[in-house]
């Protein structure tokens, strides 16, 4: 009965709003999605959310190099409302043919995704009294390659911020009748929400933490130290300060190469206290630091394993944000009870926060403010909507079905991620889009 109350008071809160159910994971899929509908008659598509680029697309009629993915690729012919988007009128093309844009994009792991620009509606949402249906410029995938071809999923929804260029979170936006421009996404262990034109505060469990956004294309906000436990990593992150990047396209945390040398010191030597880190350390292949094994008689509940573990803080300017350990630890699929640490290094000159970062809390990106926030908070799609159980138990079903028999597939699938929005990084960098301070 309590919970049938919260229902009904947080779809009150948010009925104004554009709501979407999130499904995926770490563990399993190392990516989190959503279903959109597209054409006329809508044809399903699932989508990776990306808070990292800002194009949209998936593999259409046509692909002979594309991967086998949840849903049959889209038929634009069967479309009654689709059309091919000229030459020079979307900013993603690279080629022009018999008038018709081409986009083709390669990143630094050498994954390739190329195609057709085409203009149709798409839907999107979970209540069907609030779906935001809008006309959207989209890729239509000829070709993919690598990692791209090989995940369930079929492609990607570009969420990333620009104040020069309309993104499809702008024409939803524009289209609904909220009157605040912001994205939120929620993400839990296991499937998350998002919404649009706004944030759901009755979800939450404590107040927002607001901070600036450095850049104009990409959600930057300034790190200015890492603690674990109350020992604050000895580093100076000033050239790295307006570098770290929220991506939820990413599935894992990356720090420049001293400051991971620097967290593995104090993090091993938090450890060495007694029945700290209370696991068996575990080295595992392909992992370049140990794990750690819950013994399941002296730690009965999950979370007091995690208890043992220290929390991980992130000062942001003048806030402070409390990674927990339930939410920085992961576990592979195949290794039951085995935790590792969800940080790993690059060789660039910024910091990636990725979706694991993300769990457990809301994350506001208010758009019109130039800010974003952040507010521990449920991420359980159950409350967004009472009677969206059945959809939700299918998904739960369909993922099952789409586990990944590779042991180390959703770490591949991160690291590409990674050198997807740092692919993208540096062509902004280079076309001095990138803004200097």
């Amino acid at each position: 009965m309590i919970l049938w109350a919260i229902v009904i008071i947080v779809y009150a809160d948010c009925q104004n709003l554009e709501h979407i159910i999130v499904h995926g994971n770490v563990e399993d899929l190392g990516y989190y999605y959503i279903d959109i509908f597209v054409g006329n008659p809508p044809a399903k598509q699932s989508v990776i959310i990306d808070t990292g680029s800002r194009l949209t697309a998936f593999p259409c009629k046509g692909c002979k190099t594309c991967g086998q993915h949840m849903n049959p690729y889209f038929d634009f012919d069967k479309s009654q409302t689709s059309k091919f988007v000229a030459c020079n009128d979307s900013e993603f093309c690279t080629n022009c043919n018999d008038d018709k844009c081409e986009y083709k994009i390669s990143y630094a792991e050498g994954s390739i995704i190329s195609g057709l620009m085409i203009e149709d509606y798409i839907l999107i949402g979970d209540d069907k009294e609030h779906l935001a249906n809008i006309s959207y410029k989209f890729g239509c995938h000829q070709e993919e390659t690598n990692l791209f071809k090989s995940q369930k999923v079929d492609g990607i929804m570009g969420l990333a911020f620009s104040h020069k260029k309309s993104t499809i979170v702008d024409q939803i936006y524009k289209n609904s009748d909220s009157s605040e421009n912001l994205l939120a996404i929620c993400l839990g262990k296991d499937d998350g929400y998002m919404t649009i034109g706004g944030y759901n505060q009755s979800l939450h469990f404590d107040t927002i933490k607001w901070t600036k956004l450095y850049e104009d294309l990409f959600y930057t906000i300034g790190l200015k130290s890492v603690s674990i436990g109350y020992q604050i990593l000895p580093i100076d992150l000033k050239k790295a300060h307006k570098k770290t990047i929220i991506d939820s396209g990413t599935t894992f945390v990356y720090f420049i190469q001293e400051m991971y040398k620097e967290f593995w010191v104090v993090f091993e030597n938090y450890c060495k206290n007694d029945n700290f880190c209370d696991g068996e350390v575990i080295i595992i292949n392909n992992e370049p630091k140990s794990c750690y094994k819950r013994n399941k008689e002296k730690h009965q509940s999950i979370y007091e394993f995690f208890d043992t573990f220290p929390t991980i803080s992130m000062t942001i300017d003048k806030i402070i944000i409390n990674w927990l350990p339930e939410n920085y630890l992961f576990s592979y699929p195949e290794y039951a009870d085995i935790y590792c640490v969800g940080i790993y290094s690059t060789q660039e000159d910024i910091i990636v926060l990725g979706n694991i970062f993300m769990r457990g809390m809301e994350v506001i990106f208010d758009r019109s403010e130039s800010r974003v926030g952040f507010a521990e908070s449920s991420c359980d799609p159950l409350l967004i909507h009472g009677n969206s159980g059945a959809a939700h138990e299918r998904h739960k079903r369909d993922l099952l079905k789409s586990s990944r028999s590779d042991s180390y597939f959703n770490l591949g699938l991160s690291i590409t991620a990674f050198l997807v929005f740092y692919s993208i990084y540096l062509v902004m960098k280079k076309s001095k889009l990138w803004k200097k301070e």
